[in-house]
């Protein structure tokens, strides 16, 4: 009936377009439908095809997938979760050391729909690609052999296994770090043309140590931008400077609770900043507990803090320093399903000595697989703004215009993109193939 069903479509759309071949406005329209329903016809065609191997779908945005087509060649990848037997749904988490903590849920369909479970494995921030994926490779051959034991494949099995007799496990190495973490990064660039010069440096140190009971993250930042441009014999010099201190300490209280001192000290040449110091009290709650936070987060923060300002320039409030209290609300949900992902933080705040000086933002991520190959995404930032404290007196010149030397006055920003995107073909890919 399906076949049926499509030829029927791609007749039609055939006649149509013979009847239009006079009208070329509508002869572009008519041969992206013919695609559209050709496409369509094909993928429901080839879903109908048989195969004695398990077909998995692997979720996983860090993969090689040729790597893992050439090393499981006793399955089939097909390209849609619903046409799956097996979902591999790959989640990904940064661990204390800057590793990664790759969670492996299982999701069975169809005659599997009763197995379902999770495997986690950690890559270590040196291991290379390459070893990386052969790890993961190993824990995926492990975690579908539930599913194959359910199929003539189980015969061709083999297990082996190796001793771990005289290897020492990783628990028992005695720290001498004591979990301390530390990364340090320069990096400079320059370019030269006859009337433009540029010149920038960018350092940054990271000392983090974070364990099950408690959290402290600090970064030390400068970033230095000299530019130069000469228009009709005048020289124009353009300078920014951006430093920045930061210093956490996050304690946690139980699985849903944490509290913790948030500290930072700042210079910033385009918000008129000579010197920004905070020093402020957060309190947390997560809905979920944090052991499920690669799948499902949801979070209440409340934070108060002191903060001084001194300016470089006199304020448009006619301050040159200032000292003020304030205090944000923050809701933040992550929610990573095999259907898609929702992230969403909606942040608001205000200074207590005038309550119209307040700030509300919007960051968010949403996709979702519609219907089989086509997903819809958005992405959008925005905030509305009522306390820019910091900007300078006076007109800003052509030259702090053209070359952003200073932030302007705002009610709100916006960024954002949002888009689809459309697959369509043969449902099976098993075959690598990476000439030229």
């Amino acid at each position: 009936m399906i076949h049926l069903f499509f030829f029927g479509i791609n007749y039609v759309c055939n006649l149509l377009y013979v009847k239009c071949k006079n009208n070329n406005q509508n002869k572009a329209i008519w041969v992206f439908i013919l695609i559209i329903g050709f496409g369509f016809s094909q993928g429901f065609v080839s879903s109908n095809s048989v195969s004695s191997n398990i077909k998995i779908y692997l979720d996983c945005h860090d993969c090689s997938f040729s790597f893992f087509r050439r090393n499981l060649d006793y399955v089939d990848f097909v390209r849609d979760p619903k046409l799956a037997d097996l979902h591999i749904f790959v989640t990904e988490q940064r661990t204390a050391s800057g590793s990664t903590d790759y969670g492996l849920n299982f999701i069975g369909n169809n005659f599997y729909s009763d197995i379902a479970y999770r495997l986690s494995v950690i890559s270590p921030n040196y291991e290379t690609d390459l070893l990386k994926w052969e790890k993961l490779l190993k824990t995926i051959e492990i975690g579908i052999l539930p599913y194959i034991s359910r199929t003539n494949k189980i015969d061709e099995i083999t297990i082996e296994h190796e001793s771990s007799q005289g290897v020492q496990s990783i628990d028992s190495f005695n720290d001498h770090w004591d979990y301390w973490v530390f990364r340090v990064g320069l990096s400079t660039r320059f370019s030269a043309e006859e009337s433009q010069k540029e010149y920038s440096l960018r350092s940054s140190i990271n000392a983090n140590r974070i364990t099950d009971l408690s959290k402290f993250r600090s970064n030390l930042s400068y970033n230095f931008i000299n530019e130069s441009y000469t228009d009709e014999n005048d020289l124009i010099i353009n300078k920014k400077v951006d430093a920045q201190l930061n210093a956490d300490l996050i304690i946690s209280l139980d699985p849903r609770w944490s509290a913790g001192i948030i500290t930072n000290l700042s210079k910033s040449s385009f918000l008129n900043m000579s010197l920004s110091s905070r020093i402020g009290a957060a309190i947390e709650y997560n809905i979920f507990p944090w052991d499920k936070s690669d799948r499902k987060i949801f979070t209440i923060a409340y934070q108060i803090s002191s903060n001084y300002f001194n300016y470089e320039e006199m304020t448009i409030y006619n301050m040159t320093n200032e000292w003020r209290v304030s205090e944000s609300l923050k809701l933040s949900y992550i929610l990573r399903q095999p259907w898609g992902e929702i992230e969403n933080a909606l942040t608001a705040s205000h200074y207590f000595f005038d309550f119209q000086k307040n700030r509300l933002s919007l960051n968010s991520h949403f996709s979702i697989n519609i219907i089989r190959g086509l997903s819809f995404y958005i992405h959008l930032n925005s905030e509305l703004i009522h306390d820019q404290l910091y900007l300078p007196a006076g007109e800003a010149t052509r030259e702090e215009l053209l070359l952003q030397q200073r932030q302007l006055d705002t009610d709100y920003e916006i960024h954002g993109n949002v888009g689809i995107r459309l697959t369509f073909g043969s449902v099976y890919n098993n075959i690598v193939n990476q000439r030229l």
